[in-house]
């Protein structure tokens, strides 16, 4: 249950607002008092959530230096950071396109390090800000046709072990969630790409059932908080159970 004013006087920046996991936790935020600056690729939909929860906004492609230079000397200082933007290519890796390895590795590793370089080299992180990244457990969990994506995790998730280290001195804190399967457009674009067999037998690993925005956007907004102060470095399971099968 989302908390009035747990976030008053604080900003946060979400970056993949756009995207389901991303418009969760922007809303759910919202709800808890936070100033919010939404970024991500699609301007409409950009504009569109914005309006909706009152917040900034900046679309930008993080892919690019350009892109990540730009939203880094936009925001103002920050008390917390949401990275949930990613790509998810679904395909053996006989069939591996290098163009969709090449994205996936820049949307969903690449980019939510630099831009936590650029914001770190501007100043912008306020002593005591929390940074979440938004990872999956396909970076723990073997399945096929999930290389690439499960690759671009697992680093993701190395580099917020690191990152944590490097800046527990200034208080700041970096830890990652890692979702199972969460009802958002991602996730019915990679089923579409299964046998209904398979996406049914993925189902039934789950004890607690498939997850929703929501799950995810408490996740966030628990990691972000004062609530958890000495966590740091750590990868969150949000997955209905998944990871213990």
């Amino acid at each position: 249950m989302s908390v009035a004013g747990k976030f008053e006087n604080q900003q946060v920046l979400v970056v993949g607002a756009t995207g389901g996991l991303g418009h969760a936790i922007a809303r759910y935020l919202k709800r808890e008092g936070a100033g919010l600056v939404l970024s991500g690729r699609n301007e409409d939909k950009l504009n569109a959530s914005a309006q909706e929860l009152g917040a900034g906004w900046l679309s930008s492609d993080l892919s690019s230096s350009a892109g990540r230079a730009q939203l880094a000397d936009a925001v103002g200082m920050l008390d917390g950071v949401v990275f949930a933007a990613g790509v998810a290519p679904v395909a053996p890796v006989r069939y591996l396109k290098d163009s969709d390895l090449d994205a996936c590795l820049n949307v969903n590793t690449v980019a939510p390090l630099l831009l936590a370089r650029d914001l770190l080299k501007k100043k912008k992180l306020k002593a005591g800000a929390s940074m979440v990244w938004i990872s999956s457990v396909a970076s723990s969990q073997g399945a096929a046709g999930y290389a690439a994506y499960a690759a671009s995790k697992a680093a993701l998730e190395a580099a917020a072990r690191c990152l944590a280290l490097e800046l527990a001195p200034k208080g700041i804190r970096v830890n990652c969630i890692a979702p199972g399967m969460i009802e958002t457009d991602m996730a019915d674009a990679a089923a579409e790409r299964i046998s209904g067999d398979a996406l049914e037998a993925h189902l039934k690993a789950y004890p607690l059932g498939a997850g929703r925005p929501a799950d995810v956007a408490s996740a966030a907004s628990f990691l972000l908080s004062a609530e958890s102060r000495w966590i740091t470095g750590a990868i969150l399971p949000v997955d209905g159970g998944f990871s213990i099968n």
